[in-house]
């Protein structure tokens, strides 16, 4: 990996290995660093995604710039790094399983006998399998083994030698498939 996305290290007392860093050095630092980020987001984000990512974490840098001398500016900003992509991550986890929720067929409708309700339940069921299987294989087995099987992702990772962003994305691939198959009639 990376030295520039490596795990941010606690900032050396000894100020003489890089020099502090102000608000009006931070423009010197974004041409020395900006591409270089860049080329390392685009392999996990598309070039928009990767950009937007860069100008938060340059933008987070400078603020932090103007309000105190950074002794260490190429670790602070590894810091923001992390924790922006945490948070991105985070955030991609919660809207994958409120789509998952919003997917599920209607189970009052069974309990409550009305025969109509009933039946499109039964349909909006058929729909649901149907478009469970024309799932890509790879999408279909980490679905079924999240939703049916209850496994975590990391588990699923771990099963499928794959990265748990891979699962996620898999996942989220998954949800779109369904949401298109059931919004059609």
């Amino acid at each position: 990996m990376s030295d520039l996305l490596a795990e941010p290290r606690p900032a050396p007392t000894d100020t003489a290995v890089s020099p502090p860093v102000r608000g009006g050095d931070v423009e010197r630092l974004f041409r020395s660093q900006a591409p270089r980020l860049l080329r390392l987001l685009t392999r996990r984000y598309s070039r928009e995604e990767a950009g937007d990512i860069v100008q938060e974490v340059f933008l987070r840098l400078t603020g932090a710039a103007d309000r105190q001398t950074l002794t260490n500016p190429e670790s602070y900003m590894k810091g923001i790094i992390w924790n922006l992509l945490r948070d991105r991550s985070k955030s991609f986890a919660r809207r994958i399983e409120r789509s998952h929720a919003e997917l599920q067929p209607d189970r009052h409708a069974t309990e409550e006998g009305d025969p109509h309700q009933l039946l499109v339940a039964r349909q909006t069921l058929a729909r649901y399998e149907a478009a469970v299987s024309t799932m890509k294989p790879k999408t279909r087995e980490v679905f079924l083994r999240h939703r049916l099987d209850g496994e975590s992702y990391g588990q699923i990772a771990e099963a499928l030698g794959m990265s748990v962003s891979g699962i996620e994305k898999q996942m989220a691939k998954a949800a779109a498939h369904l949401k298109r198959a059931l919004s059609r009639r």
